[in-house]
C-alpha cells in the first residue's frame, strides 16, 4: 500500500545497505530498474519459473521513465562508490572486527557503523554509514571532524553531495 515514491526509497535503501556491507554483493537481474513481474490481472507472479517471457523478461524500455532511470543511476552510483572504497571490501573476519564499529542504540531502528580510516588500504580518514528505515527524519551525532556526504536517499556516487559536522539529519527511508 506504499506509494511508488516510498517503494523507490525502500528499494534504494536496501541497495545502499547491500553495497556498503562487507562481502560480495548480489542483486537479482532487473533490480536496478525496479523489476517486478505483473500478470495481466494486475497481481504479481511470485514464482515465475514456468511463466512466459512476457512476465520474466527485463523491460529495458522502463529506462525511458525518469523514475526507473533515477533508480538505475542510483545503483550505478552505489557501484562506483563501492569500487572507490576498499574499506567496503574487506576479506577477513579479523579485518572487519578490527576496523568496523557498530553504533547501537537499543531504542532505535536506525543502523549506523563507523569504519576506521586506512582500513583495507582505504585512503580516507574514516567512513560513517547511517541507514534510516523510519518514516521520519532522524538526527545522528557524528564523530569529531568534517564529514563529506556521498550517498543520500536520491543520489549516490563519488561526487560529494554536501558535508556535515557535529550531527547529520538522515531523511526517512
Amino acid at each position: 500500500d506504499y506509494s511508488l515514491e516510498d517503494q523507490v526509497k525502500m528499494n534504494n535503501l536496501a541497495a545502499a545497505i547491500v553495497m556498503t556491507s562487507q562481502g560480495i554483493p548480489l542483486f537479482q537481474a532487473g533490480e536496478e530498474i525496479l523489476r517486478s513481474k505483473p500478470l495481466p490481472d494486475g497481481s504479481y507472479d511470485h514464482n515465475s519459473y514456468k511463466s512466459p517471457d512476457s512476465v520474466n523478461s527485463l523491460k529495458w524500455d522502463h529506462l525511458n521513465d525518469p523514475v526507473y532511470e533515477d533508480v538505475y543511476n542510483y545503483y550505478k552510483g552505489l557501484i562506483a562508490f563501492r569500487k572507490a572504497h576498499p574499506s567496503l571490501r574487506m576479506t577477513t573476519a579479523q579485518a572487519v572486527e578490527e576496523n568496523i564499529k557498530a553504533i547501537v542504540d537499543p531504542n532505535s531502528t536506525v543502523l549506523a557503523f563507523e569504519i576506521k580510516g586506512g582500513a583495507n588500504g582505504e585512503a580516507n580518514d574514516g567512513m560513517y554509514v547511517i541507514f534510516n528505515p523510519k518514516e521520519e527524519a532522524v538526527s545522528m551525532d557524528l564523530p569529531e571532524g568534517n564529514w563529506t556526504i556521498y550517498i543520500n536517499g536520491e543520489d549516490a556516487g563519488t561526487t560529494p553531495l554536501g558535508s556535515a559536522s557535529g550531527s547529520v539529519t538522515v531523511d526517512p527511508i
